[in-house]
């Protein structure tokens, strides 16, 4: 299985990755996309994909980071990229967040569409993030048709997931489908082609169901892949091959 998003750079995971890399793989979960979200994690991942061969890594400017990013940011990334650094796999987290206080919506779209520039220029695939700015960040991306990626976290309806499956993205699916209140996303998947979905925890955010409270962890994805499997009427065997042909795709992995 692939985690195709969880911040192995945070807390708990920092202190001892060596250790969670071993139970992830132990729980079937052999490979994982780390994300960074400002400058000062991107060297934090660079070490991660050095030192593990399970890690790939994306480096961007988090919309919810927005008052730590410099304008300047955008010329340190584009050296970054320029460097092809090795593990590097896609331009991410970046995307737009209406949600937060201050959210400065301008200065957030001038951000996301000089990182999707970036991807283009390096043909690289972006992951992005979106909160209560589908119409934007929709928008945004007709723009950018040759960009393709995954939207993360997916959390809307049927019409929204289509949207964006219509400009090659694919949907990343976690912890909200194994909540039963999650009515119109689990609804959503069940007619969603499962060649559009991969499978992500956002660890530590994003906790599965039973574990509210607790940080989530990569070897919870399972508990996802079986949801998904529910939802889908289908054997969990066919979600983790699909899921995982289609994250090695995007992302172009080695595994």
């Amino acid at each position: 299985m692939i985690d195709t998003h969880c911040h192995f750079d945070f807390p708990p995971f920092a202190d001892h990755p060596e250790d969670w890399v071993r139970r992830s793989v132990a729980a079937g979960v052999n490979s994982l996309v780390v994300p960074a979200v400002a400058t000062e994690n991107w060297g934090q991942v660079a070490v991660l994909a050095e030192t593990f061969p399970e890690i790939s890594y994306a480096v961007g400017l988090h919309p919810v980071w927005m008052t730590s990013h410099q304008d300047d940011d955008i010329q340190k990334l584009d050296a970054f990229l320029a460097d092809a650094p090795k593990g590097l796999v896609a331009v991410g987290e970046c995307g737009l967040d209406f949600a937060i206080e201050n959210a400065d919506p301008e200065r957030q779209k001038w951000l996301l569409t000089e990182q999707l520039q970036l991807a283009e220029k390096y043909q690289l695939p972006v992951i992005l993030h979106s909160r209560k700015a589908h119409n934007e960040l929709l928008q945004i991306l007709n723009g950018f048709p040759a960009v393709k990626g995954v939207l993360h976290a997916f959390s809307g309806s049927e019409q929204v997931g289509r949207e964006y499956i219509k400009r090659g993205f694919l949907l990343g699916i976690g912890g909200t489908i194994t909540y039963e209140r999650a009515n119109k996303t689990r609804n959503a998947l069940k007619k969603l082609p499962l060649s559009s979905l991969v499978l992500e925890t956002d660890a530590p955010d994003m906790p599965v169901f039973g574990f509210q409270g607790e940080p989530n962890l990569p070897e919870r994805l399972p508990l996802i892949a079986h949801a998904l499997a529910t939802l889908k009427e289908v054997d969990v065997g066919e979600i983790i091959h699909a899921t995982t042909q289609n994250s090695t795709a995007c992302f172009a992995l080695n595994v």
